[in-house]
């Protein structure tokens, strides 16, 4: 499968969330390619730059770059275009809907997320979202 994976998936990883160490085991074996913003890897340094731990952020920012079955995906202008759309309409925050924008334009058949922002995207089934809380 396809799937979207927020900041949050990552964080919920980190902290042995029991449902992300599931999802993370079946991408090992194979199950599911991952989908990840570049704005991703801002807020997962960011986390980890908070806590004195810089070290592991950059661990997970560099298996996210080498990782073939996960695909950082760059912003673009198409995705640009597309998040303002869900700026404006769902009152998403930037961030959030060009995070959302990149798994529409890549064609993700999920989303994985702890925000609550994304409520809206579930609630308007604009792509099914799978909170990790």
């Amino acid at each position: 499968m396809l799937l979207g994976v927020d900041t949050g998936f990552f964080i919920s990883y980190a902290n042995h969330h029991p449902r992300a160490l599931t999802i993370w085991q079946e991408f090992i074996d194979g199950l599911h390619t991952l989908v990840v913003s570049t704005l991703t890897i801002n807020e997962i340094l960011v986390y980890f730059y908070q806590r004195g731990d810089s070290d592991r952020g950059q661990e997970w920012v560099t298996l996210m770059v080498e990782t073939d079955s996960i695909e950082v995906v760059p912003v673009s202008v198409e995705i640009a275009a597309r998040s303002a759309r869900y700026r404006h309409g769902m009152g998403l925050p930037t961030v959030d809907s060009v995070i959302l924008a990149t798994f529409l334009e890549r064609g993700c058949e999920k989303m994985l997320s702890t925000d609550d922002d994304f409520r809206i995207v579930n609630e308007q089934k604009v792509l099914p979202v799978e909170f990790l809380v």
